[in-house]
């Protein structure tokens, strides 16, 4: 099983976001994500949801209780700028708004 830190590590990867972005998102600090990462400490329940929301996994994704991410959720931005990053998760979010 992997744990909660390789999970955050890899997805953080996957949408090229750095510690600094996620924690914005979240609102902590980026040294509360660097302790999640490198394994001093865990998500409270709350950040846990917001991460999850953030990366459209399950929180069981995150925790490390399926191996499985919804492909019609998770998006490949490999090679995607940082703008057309933003225009993407921007753009979601109207349609959640709407």
């Amino acid at each position: 099983m992997e744990s909660i830190a390789k999970r955050l590590i890899a997805l953080r990867e996957k949408y090229n976001f750095s510690q600094t972005d996620i924690a914005r998102q979240i609102g902590v600090t980026p040294a509360l994500i660097s302790a999640y990462e490198n394994q001093e400490r865990k998500p409270s329940l709350d950040k846990l949801v917001a991460l999850a929301d953030i990366f459209h996994v399950s929180t069981d994704y995150i925790l490390g209780r399926t191996a499985k991410i919804d492909p019609s959720v998770f998006l490949d931005m490999e090679g995607l700028s940082d703008k057309q990053i933003k225009i993407i998760r921007d753009l979601i979010s109207e349609f959640k708004r709407n």
